[in-house]
């Protein structure tokens, strides 16, 4: 009974263009959120060696002024 009742209420999800246009936008929304993800993946070890370089000019003009 249940599971006629979940397949029921899926299908007219499915078949409303409410459901379709949601559908679509979670589509979009993953595929920006995967996108980040890569970008975030990609750029990562640039800005960890970017600020590790920053990171150490500050502390070499901090003790060399002290």
């Amino acid at each position: 009974m249940m599971i006629d009742q979940l397949f029921g209420r899926t299908g007219r999800f499915l078949r409303d263009d409410d459901g379709l246009a949601t559908l679509e936008w979670v589509a979009i929304a993953a595929a920006v959120i995967i996108l980040g993800i890569g970008v975030i993946i990609i750029l990562q070890p640039k800005i960890n060696t970017a600020a590790s370089t920053v990171g150490s000019h500050l502390l070499s003009q901090v003790n060399s002024n002290s």
